[in-house]
This record gives structure tokens, sequence and C-alpha cells, in this order.
């Protein structure tokens, strides 16, 4: 499980996975009626297309542990007491409220906030500085303009950068693509974008890009593929001129 996450510590993963890993969420999900779908490429997604289904799912969940939820705030600072306990400082986003909660524990979704970050190097953790991931690759190439809108269900592509001298089996993914306005997108790129999201940002986000539109045809049977169709069309070329004649 560690290989298909492109960075993180081990150790964490690891823990966490043994304690309650995909297999896990996927069977919470469905005994919360919540029916899944795993894709070819192994992405997982509720039968509906929707994502209102998971939504609902949680917070009719959260409603019947009451867990509250509360909208509108925003956590300011947190520090720890004289008895261990976390003291997390609450204030109101559109008035002068301040607000002091009591914790044993507090978990800390940082997302790319650097509040996040900043919270949790004050409390020891290490921060390596963030750059972006998941991204769709911008490419000025005229071959692609009147394909823009056109998707693929299964490609292989290929990055090379220029600070990685041999090629990582990351940077080589299959799945499906669409071709954009302004280049190339679908769940293949974004993985490329996040395996190779350091390297990408070292070279200022110039790459080559190779793709195999056919991955599952050996080239060679490519070859024989278009001998037999520029055959097929040159014998139908000859009939309709001599159809002509005649």
């Amino acid at each position: 499980l560690a290989r298909n996450y492109p960075r993180g510590y081990k150790e964490l993963r690891g823990s966490f996975f043994r304690t309650h890993g995909p297999q896990d969420t996927m069977h919470w999900f469905s005994d919360h009626g919540v029916e899944l779908k795993t894709e070819e490429d192994g992405r997982v997604f509720p039968v509906t297309d929707n994502s209102a289904s998971v939504v609902d799912c949680l917070l009719n969940e959260a409603r019947r542990l009451g867990v509250s939820l509360q909208a509108g705030k925003s956590v300011s600072g947190a520090s720890v007491d004289a008895n261990g306990k976390f003291v997390v400082k609450v204030e109101k986003r559109t008035i002068d409220f301040v607000d002091y909660i009591s914790a044993n524990y507090v978990l800390v979704a940082t997302g790319s906030s650097q509040q996040g970050y900043s919270f949790a190097a004050q409390h020891g953790h290490s921060i390596i500085p963030p750059v972006p991931s998941l991204f769709t690759f911008k490419i000025a190439d005229k071959r692609l303009a009147d394909l823009s809108g056109v998707s693929f269900t299964r490609v292989t592509a290929k990055l090379m950068l220029d600070g990685i001298q041999k090629s990582a089996p990351e940077l080589t993914q299959t799945g499906p693509m669409l071709v954009t306005h302004w280049g190339l997108s679908g769940p293949v790129v974004l993985r490329l974008s996040a395996w190779g999201a350091r390297e990408l940002y070292q070279d200022k986000y110039q790459a080559k890009l190779v793709v195999d539109f056919i991955p599952d045809i050996h080239i060679e049977d490519v070859k024989r593929i278009l001998f037999q169709h520029k055959d097929q069309h040159n014998i139908l070329f000859y009939l309709s001129c001599w159809g002509a004649l005649t």
C-alpha cells in the first residue's frame, strides 16, 4: 500500500493501514448504505457516481453519534495546558467572538493552509515545504487542438524529466486520459503530476511526455494493421477508378 503514495512516512502509513486500511473503509461505507464500484485502475467510487452519496453518509453518521459540526468558525491557535490537554482557540469569522475548547486529542487537517503547517510545527512536527500536486498538463501542441474533449479509456503515459537520469517506474502510468483545450488531463496525468511533483517543480514545469494511445497492441501488430488498412483502401481506390472508367 505504501508504494501507492508518492510522499509521506511509511512507518506512519503502515501503522494506519494496519488499524483501518482501504478494505476496512470500503466495508464501512457498504455497511452504511453506500454501494461502491472499483474502476480498472483501482479507483473506487459510489455506484451513483455522485459525491453527495459519501457526504450524506458521513453527515448522517455524525448526527447519529452526536458529533458537533461547527461551521463559520476557524481555529486561530492551540496550546497545551498544565494537565497535558490541548486548549484550542476558536474564532467566528463574521463577529468578534472567541471560544476555548479543551480536548484530549487534536487531529489537524491542514490541507494547503499555512496556518495548519505552522500549528503542526509549533508542536514539534517537521514540515517539508509543499509543492503543487494533482494538476493537469498545459501543452502547446497544435495537434491536440482539434481533439479537445476527446477521451481515451486506456493509454500509457511516460513523464521524462531532466532531473531524473534513470526512468522511475512511477513516472509511467496507464489509465484514462482526456484531451482539453489547454493540454491533457484525466487520472493518468493527475497521477504523473503527483509522482513527479517535486521534480517538475525543480525543473520549472518543463518536461517531455510520451503517450502510447494503444498500449495493449505491440508495435509490430500496429504496423501490420496499418499496412492492411493501406492495402484495403488502395483496392477500394482502384475499384472506384475502374468503375468510373467503365
